[in-house]
């Protein structure tokens, strides 16, 4: 009798161990929703999401979906080991955050610093910059935001001066200034102006820029982020006093002559050939626009 008791136990045992794993299908609408499992990041919708932990006893299990722009979808479901169960998402879009906001689009060069950089295939920066700038114009003006511009074509010179002054103008809700970078690593970063520098006599931004660009900037780069994650990484946030331009006369020229919050988003490091390939293709441009307007969303729901 002992040794049926200690043989069932360790048949029970076994079963545990080698159980079947559960999984659960999630898709949404739309897709490419992040997933987490009990707060643990899963992987992006469509997606097969398999549950390692579960057992022979059914427990409960939190699934929440984010996608940026709508609201996070929350549910339970319960599981045991061997389930296979599916579920199906409707994300309810947020109301978006630009709706009646001014927004100043700087698109990079040329201008008295230089024509930009140009990736290892002469991709130029200055294409690029109005590339972009011109598909996030449309984006924004169809949320329902006013769009300035700061040049009308894509060779026209502007100094760094007179983009910031056209933003003055307007009394710009944010200034956004789309730059690509020339490092040795890649992806995407985001600057604004950190103290006072001095250019053609004239000392700035006030300390009311610097503090509501350097709140905007942590903002903005989550929002980028959460787009680009897993595509394109992240190379974080900085000061302007980290630029080569900054380090020299203590911000960007843009900043000191900005009278309103400004960021500069280097998109890409355009001499890296994978961030190269990205940003010249018509689906990475689609991306980073997504992630510039996720950017801008997250930064006036954060105010």
């Amino acid at each position: 009798m002992r040794l049926a008791i200690t043989l069932a136990l360790l048949i029970a045992s076994l079963t545990g161990v080698f159980a079947d794993d559960a999984t659960v299908a999630v898709t949404s609408h739309p897709s490419d929703a992040k997933v987490y499992v009990n707060g643990y990041y899963k992987g992006r919708t469509p997606a097969t999401i398999t549950i390692s932990s579960a057992t022979a006893t059914p427990a409960n299990y939190r699934l929440t979906l984010h996608l940026p722009g709508f609201k996070p979808y929350d549910t339970e479901i319960v599981l045991a080991a061997g389930q296979n169960k599916a579920l199906y998402a409707t994300m309810e879009r947020l109301p978006s955050a630009l709706g009646g906001r001014t927004i100043c689009i700087d698109p990079g060069h040329p201008s008295e610093t230089s024509a930009g950089t140009a990736g290892p295939t002469g991709v130029s920066e200055n294409r690029m910059n109005w590339q972009v700038a011109l598909k996030l114009r449309d984006n924004l003006q169809a949320a329902g935001a006013t769009v300035v511009m700061t040049k009308q074509s894509e060779n026209e010179h502007v100094t760094n001066r007179r983009r910031a002054e056209i933003a003055n103008a307007a009394n710009a809700d944010i200034m956004i200034r789309l730059h690509c970078d020339a490092a040795s690593a890649r992806g995407f970063a985001i600057f604004a102006p950190d103290r006072q520098g001095t250019k053609y006599g004239v000392t700035g931004p006030s300390q009311s820029v610097i503090q509501r660009s350097t709140a905007a900037m942590g903002s903005f780069y989550e929002g980028m982020k959460s787009v680009l994650s897993g595509t394109l990484p992240g190379r974080g946030t900085h000061g302007d006093s980290a630029t080569y331009v900054g380090s020299r006369q203590g911000a960007l020229t843009g900043s000191i002559f900005s009278q309103v919050p400004t960021l500069t988003v280097e998109m890409v490091v355009l001499t890296n050939a994978q961030d190269e390939a990205f940003i010249k293709s018509a689906s990475g441009q689609a991306l980073m626009v997504d992630a510039l307007r996720a950017g801008l969303e997250y930064t006036f729901r954060a105010r």
